[in-house]
């Protein structure tokens, strides 16, 4: 989880900055940060996966946001909404919260 959460914040940090830096070339970048996906991969998960969606609705909303014009989506907006309220907690109740949460599990070595 570390990992996964470590490149997905630099991810979106490129693409902010490639956004500004790119804005006067022609090239417009989004950031789409997409919430649950059903793929075989998640399909693996031992976790509840909250706002899941198929790939085919996922693909549509991140045309949509394309289309939008906007610089930068979370879809489905509920995990926005909610990626919001954790940032709010206090980081001792937000580590219990999430200490003993289910993990993908780690191949044999």
């Amino acid at each position: 989880a570390a990992a996964y959460s470590a490149s997905k914040a630099a991810a979106i940090s490129y693409l902010e900055s490639l956004r500004v830096e790119l804005r006067l070339s022609g090239v417009r970048v989004v950031t789409i940060c997409p919430g649950y996906v059903d793929t075989p991969m998640t399909a693996r998960n031992p976790y509840a996966m909250p706002f899941l969606m198929s790939a085919e609705a996922a693909a549509r909303k991140i045309i949509s946001v394309i289309d939008s014009g906007a610089a930068f989506a979370v879809i489905p907006w509920q995990m926005a909404l909610v990626a919001r309220v954790l940032a709010l907690l206090p980081n001792g109740l937000y580590d219990r919260l999430f200490a003993n949460a289910p993990r993908k599990p780690r191949r044999p070595s």
